[in-house]
């Protein structure tokens, strides 16, 4: 009797041992669920599929990964929407990052950045830290690096854009970003809120006449084969804002946030090459596709330039005077 009642407890202790170690191994398992609206070979999914690859290698069996693209969950809004509530864990944002926190205005001011040499001294440095902080305190979204959406330019149907009075009256497809309207409405161009996926018709039937984009957008989306002109205007840079819900990277393990991190810095590289090799392939392969019915064009930069500085002033006091000056300071 002594034998069995030892025999059961051996046997209980090790079930009990073997269900904590089971539940012990589960829990350490990380289970992310991640989107974005665009579809492969758009900026967004570019970096979040670099992202993706980067930590599935870098976690192995340690990460189970749910990833949604092309808009299977909804729009940009909604994304930011399901991101702070908990219902995604990571998403890339564009423009829209702006209706989140409002100093993310300063980039659009227009002409703001010269180069990507500049790009990178502002969003690695303290004012990338300063965004990450405040994006936490506004939003509970942690910043996990910040990618490239890229150069945008001006496509439209109606005239090369060379000076700014050639942007009169061009109906002009924006995104939601206030600030991006408020500076096309400055300019004289006519700007129409739109849902990226809803653009290509537009521009076909000429709801729009143009739009404003990089390169990699305007090729991923097709918009060459309804656009006549392209002007190489570089106006504004638009970074990919990387985020995770903050709750959700602050309940994380050392070992897992350091993945997490790592990953995030790769997919930031990995973003940035994207951007930099689509301008320099893009414009030649488009006028191949385009078969002559495309024609580039450069802007008068000094023109634009003079145009825009109001707007900055304007941009400026949505975005906040001290932070916007701690911008011009690291961008000069």
């Amino acid at each position: 009797m002594k034998r069995i009642n030892h025999y059961c407890k051996t046997l209980g202790a090790l079930l009990v041992i073997g269900v904590f170690t089971t539940a012990t191994a589960n829990a350490e398992v990380l289970k992310l669920r991640m989107s974005v609206e665009s579809t492969p070979g758009a900026s967004t999914q570019q970096m979040l599929g670099a992202f993706r690859d980067e930590l599935k290698k870098e976690m192995g069996d340690d990460v189970a990964i749910e990833y949604f693209d092309s808009g299977t969950l909804g729009d940009e809004i909604v994304h930011m929407q399901q991101v702070r509530t908990g219902q995604l864990d990571v998403i890339p944002i564009g423009s829209d990052a702006v209706q989140l926190d409002s100093k993310w205005a300063v980039f659009d001011i227009p002409f703001l950045f010269k180069d990507r040499d500049a790009v990178a001294a502002v969003f690695d440095g303290e004012i990338g830290r300063e965004l990450d902080a405040s994006l936490q305190e506004s939003a509970g979204l942690k910043v996990l690096g910040f990618g490239e959406i890229g150069f945008r330019n001006i496509s439209n149907n109606v005239r090369p854009v060379v000076v700014p009075e050639d942007l009169k009256g061009l109906k002009l497809r924006t995104p939601g970003s206030k600030t991006r309207i408020l500076s096309f409405e400055m300019l004289g161009a006519s700007p129409i809120k739109m849902n990226i996926g809803e653009v290509y018709l537009a521009l076909q039937q000429g709801v729009v006449d143009g739009q404003e984009n990089p390169l990699g957008n305007i090729r991923k989306w097709s918009w060459h084969e309804v656009q006549k002109y392209i002007s190489m205007s570089n106006h504004v840079y638009t970074p990919i804002t990387f985020v995770m819900n903050l709750k959700r990277y602050n309940s994380l393990t050392d070992d897992q946030r350091a993945s997490i991190d790592k990953a995030a810095a790769a997919a930031v590289v990995s973003s940035r090459q994207y951007g930099t090799d689509n301008d320099n392939n893009l414009v030649a392969e488009i006028k191949e596709l385009g078969k002559g019915k495309v024609e580039f064009n450069e802007i008068d930069v000094a023109a634009f330039k003079d145009a825009a500085a109001p707007i900055a002033a304007e941009i400026g006091e949505i975005a906040g005077e001290e932070f916007t000056a701690m911008v011009m300071k690291a961008v000069q």
